[in-house]
């Protein structure tokens, strides 16, 4: 695939997006395989008597399927994302290839939603805007605010 078709509608690129992780979710899956094979709920109660931690078990089970449910089908381009996106649904009602072909994206309530934790989303979109659709990637930083990169 090329840098258009990783570029979501609104400007992030999907292969950055901890969804997009296949490594990520195949050993989240393999571990919920592992650990019902073993009974490790069961493992668990017993280790509880001892260790007031293993108490949670049932909760880290729940956290471990919702982790498992965050898994992107693929990228936004080729039906993957939200499926419900309402920026997705501006930009083609528009007929546009992304965000980056509006006038007013500066102050798009939209986006504006996913500026806090995409801290780089601006500046993404002017490099698009400059760079073009197919050639921006290379110079992106960081997609989540919590990264050093």
């Amino acid at each position: 695939m090329t840098d258009a078709e990783y570029t979501a509608y609104c400007g992030l690129y999907c292969l950055d997006c901890i969804p997009s992780n296949r490594k990520l979710f195949a050993i989240a899956r393999e571990l919920q395989e592992l650990l019902a094979e073993l009974q490790f709920e069961e493992y668990a109660k017993l280790k509880a008597e001892s260790n007031e931690t293993f108490t949670s078990y049932p909760r880290f089970a729940q956290v471990l399927q919702e982790i498992i449910a965050l898994e992107c089908p693929g990228p936004c381009r080729a039906g993957g994302g939200k499926t419900n996106c309402s920026i997705r649904a501006c930009v083609l009602s528009r007929n546009y290839e992304g965000c980056w072909e509006c006038d007013s994206w500066e102050g798009c309530e939209l986006l504006a939603r996913l500026k806090g934790i995409h801290t780089n989303l601006e500046y993404h979109i002017g490099l698009i805007r400059k760079e073009g659709l197919g050639n921006w990637s290379a110079k992106r930083r960081r997609h989540y605010r919590w990264q050093a990169r």
